[in-house]
């Protein structure tokens, strides 16, 4: 089951440490790909990152992937999750939840009132059923996602 699952070890599970938010600059000019201005390198406002991921620091957690199964999502290994398990589990939402006892990062499909299907973003995955009587238990639902960009990959 772990193959399809694409794990995530307990130990990559952080609760927020409420009181580590610290505001960085945030400058209101787009980003262009062209010429910049040299007039526009004003800091407009500062921005703290938790008052903008996380608006419920009670129930969020910090979740850092592992795996590939959910590449189509922009979800890499390594990227931190925000995870909020007070948002609604509606189909269609990325959530973190344990399967039998392990824990992965899937999309959640309620396929009719008795099954759930798990799917993820990578073709090379397929979709996991929770059945009655299966251990279902999950953590939340995905808000953000904090990442670095995708590894360039030159076309051959």
């Amino acid at each position: 089951m772990s193959d399809l699952l694409d794990t995530i070890p307990i130990e990559n599970i952080f609760r927020l440490a409420p009181g580590h938010n610290e505001a960085i600059p945030l400058f209101m000019s787009p980003a262009k790909a062209g010429f910049p201005s040299p007039a526009e390198p004003f800091i407009e406002q500062r921005l703290n990152l938790h008052d903008l991921c996380v608006p419920r620091h009670e129930t969020a957690y910090f979740v850092k992937a592992s795996g590939d199964s959910m590449t189509g999502d922009y979800i890499y290994p390594g990227s931190i999750l925000v995870v909020d398990s007070s948002v609604d589990v509606d189909s269609g939402k990325v959530i973190v939840a344990a399967i039998n006892g392990e824990w992965c990062v899937k999309r959640f499909v309620r396929v009719d009132t008795n099954l759930v299907m798990l799917e993820s973003s990578n073709a090379a995955y397929a979709p996991i059923y929770v059945h009655t009587g299966d251990q279902f238990e999950v953590l939340g639902v995905v808000t953000y996602i904090v990442s670095r960009p995708p590894r360039y990959v030159r076309p051959s």
